[in-house]
């Protein structure tokens, strides 16, 4: 059932308009039948009025009063009408009338219809009879009636009778009226239901689209222009669709672009909501990213130079960038970006809409401009100490101590051991670049750790000796294969056993333990030496850190030798470990994963 609206708006205005067409047809019909009835009333009256004058000749002419006055009223009675008979003198004598008695009748030669009769040969009236008391319609004629003369014959109708007619016909305009306006009413209910229910499904299925229902289509598209259009709003409905399905997968791609890129984004509008920001965002300002969406920047982010510069932006319109930290052990570069957007139209200005702010943790970036600065500060420091002491016994050997045998051999011994020092330092830094800018591990082959160890060993016992150490060897019955280069291993196990001679005191205990757990092989590098206080282990793989760097230099050290390990050792895989006591000794572990 179609809905009140569509009721009145396409059934009721045709209803009102077919009964008004009716009334107004039946009105014009009932006037036009009106006047075609009176008019066929006066033709009836002619033709009686000839009738009466032939069928009264024979009484007329008799000069018989009483037997005129009797075929008067069986004439009237016949043709139900009021038949008078005047004379044509000047006072119009009634000669007869079949309702009323002619002796008590006044004259009649002054009634319109007598007067116009009498010069015109007949005459019209329609009035009150002052006999009758009742309205009549007359209708006289002059007749010329042989053997007896000229005299007026007038007729007459009750106009109740005449009325009695037009009422008949009244009434047949009213019910055909009526009857035409039913089956109006019954059509028009038709045509509109079959235009409204087009119409609500239209309209329902506009509802349904303003709500977000999409999937909502026109099932009765029918014909005609209804038709058209329900097959034009279906395709809309299906452009739509796909453009939201388009949307909301462009969505979720940027939604996961910002989730997984590491740089922080945040978007705002003109007032500083925030409409988006991804966890990076978060975790580099510390602030909730899932609720971040609707609140002030300001809210978030309690970082003044940031909203001072976004003011900046919105001035100018001009991109910013800048640095700030510590924040939170962190460093971070930000970029401050406004937003535009235009209308499209060619030659139109872009309007600000909002900014975009990006964030870089330019942490590690900092921290290795700080190590960069500090390595070409120590590897001055390195250099300049072995060749400045060279240049200055040079010297003294120039100024005369060349000739003294034994100043010169002391000296040139010093110059010797500064050298090889340069020597060594020179080695370590281009073995760690060749560590660094290797892309892969190269020459990778299955080891026997056990047989390694043991080559180690014996290549260090010799200085071991030296110091009078106690070098014990263990070893695993059981070897399983472990991948690797053979030489960046032993170079690692030979740079431990080295340092545990250089720093266990004479008549020390060094040991070199290489046993497997599961999943991994360890190699332990323990001595009794002078052990690392606990502050400085979680700094001794640093380049050119040295716990005493008095003691180091007179021992040979360069400070990169444990830096050289660790990059060995991670090359593999691997890790360095370190336990340690200042006056207990120090234990180094290189764990290595086991080959498959």
């Amino acid at each position: 059932m179609f809905s009140s609206l569509f009721f009145r708006r396409l059934y009721l205005p045709y209803v009102l308009l077919i009964c008004a067409v009716a009334t107004l047809v039946g009105l014009v019909g009932a006037l036009w039948l009106k006047q075609a009835f009176l008019e066929q009333r006066h033709q009836d009256l002619r033709n009686t009025v000839s009738l009466i004058g032939e069928v009264l000749r024979e009484p007329l002419v008799s000069g018989d009063r009483a037997a005129l006055q009797q075929h008067v009223r069986e004439v009237g009675k016949m043709l139900d009408c009021r038949i008078t008979l005047i004379a044509a003198d000047e006072r119009g004598t009634v000669l007869a009338d079949n309702e009323a008695d002619p002796a008590t009748m006044e004259p009649h030669g002054y009634r319109h219809e007598i007067v116009q009769a009498r010069t015109e040969g007949e005459g019209w009236d329609s009035r009150t009879s002052g006999t009758l008391h009742d309205s009549l319609l007359y209708h006289a004629r002059r007749v010329e009636v042989p053997g007896f003369g000229p005299l007026f014959v007038r007729v007459a109708v009750h106009i109740r009778a005449v009325q009695a007619g037009l009422h008949t016909f009244y009434l047949g305009i009213a019910l055909a009226a009526a009857a035409a306006i039913v089956g109006a009413m019954v059509i028009s209910y038709y045509l509109a239901r079959r235009q409204a229910v087009p119409l609500v499904e239209v309209t329902h299925f506009a509802d349904a689209v303003a709500n977000g229902q999409l999937h909502h289509r026109i099932l009765r598209t029918g014909r005609g222009e209804l038709g058209i259009l329900a097959r034009s709003l279906n395709r809309m409905a299906d452009s739509f669709s796909r453009l939201l399905s388009d949307a909301e997968k462009d969505k979720a791609e940027l939604r996961t672009i910002l989730t997984s890129m590491s740089e922080g984004v945040i978007a705002t509008d003109m007032q500083r909501h925030i409409l988006l920001a991804n966890e990076a965002a978060g975790r580099l300002l510390g602030f909730a990213a899932d609720h971040a969406a609707g609140r002030l920047l300001w809210e978030v982010i309690r970082n003044e130079q940031i909203i001072k510069s976004l003011d900046e932006v919105a001035a100018t319109a001009q991109r910013r960038q800048l640095q700030f930290g510590p924040l939170e052990g962190r460093y971070l570069e930000v970029t401050l970006c406004p937003l535009h957007h235009s209308s499209g139209r060619a030659g139109e200005a872009h309007s600000l809409k909002g900014f975009i702010v990006v964030m870089h943790d330019i942490t590690e970036a900092f921290r290795y401009q700080e190590l960069r600065k500090e390595f070409v500060a120590n590897v001055s420091h390195e250099l300049r100490t072995p060749l400045t002491v060279i240049k200055g016994f040079i010297e003294t050997l120039r100024d005369g101590a060349i000739d003294d045998r034994e100043r010169r051999d002391r000296y040139l011994a010093t110059i010797e051991r500064h050298a090889d020092q340069l020597t060594n330092l020179v080695n370590d830094l281009l073995e760690l670049s060749k560590l660094e800018s290797q892309a892969a591990l190269p020459g990778r082959t299955s080891l026997d750790l056990p047989q390694l160890a043991r080559r180690v060993s014996e290549s260090m016992q010799p200085a071991a000796n030296r110091k009078n150490h106690t070098l014990t060897l263990n070893l695993p019955s059981v070897s399983p294969p472990v991948v690797g280069n053979a030489d960046y291993i032993e170079r690692a196990v030979a740079n431990l056993l080295d340092n545990a001679i250089k720093y266990t005191p004479d008549g020390g205990h060094i040991s070199l333990t290489v046993r497997f757990d599961p999943g991994q092989a360890l190699i332990e590098v323990a001595d009794s030496g002078l052990g690392i206080p606990a502050q400085d282990i979680p700094r001794i793989f640093e380049r050119f850190y040295r716990v005493d760097r008095s003691r180091s230099r007179e021992m040979g050290g360069t400070g990169l030798g444990l830096s050289i390990v660790k990059h060995l050792i991670s090359a593999h895989g691997g890790q360095v470990e370190v336990q340690s006591q200042p006056a207990a000794g120090s234990t180094f572990r290189i764990r290595l994963p086991l080959g498959e």
